[in-house]
């Protein structure tokens, strides 16, 4: 019972921190120095697609439990 719970919310915590960080990437000059164009928007991609696939694991989860 406890491992249930404790995906659900690293599951949710993740979700969080990856739309967190795409926000921060998208609209914000954050690691702007280290990141630039492509590197960058590829970098947002591939956090946007994380947090896609997350999201649909843990609807997978929650329905099948």
């Amino acid at each position: 019972m406890w491992f249930k719970n404790f995906t659900i919310i690293m599951s949710a915590f993740m979700i969080l921190m990856c739309v967190i960080m795409l926000y921060f990437m998208l609209f914000t000059d954050l690691m702007k120095e280290n990141m630039h164009g492509q590197k960058r928007m590829l970098f947002s991609l591939i956090l946007g697609l994380y947090a896609a696939y997350r999201s649909y694991r843990l609807y997978i989860f929650l329905k099948k439990n």
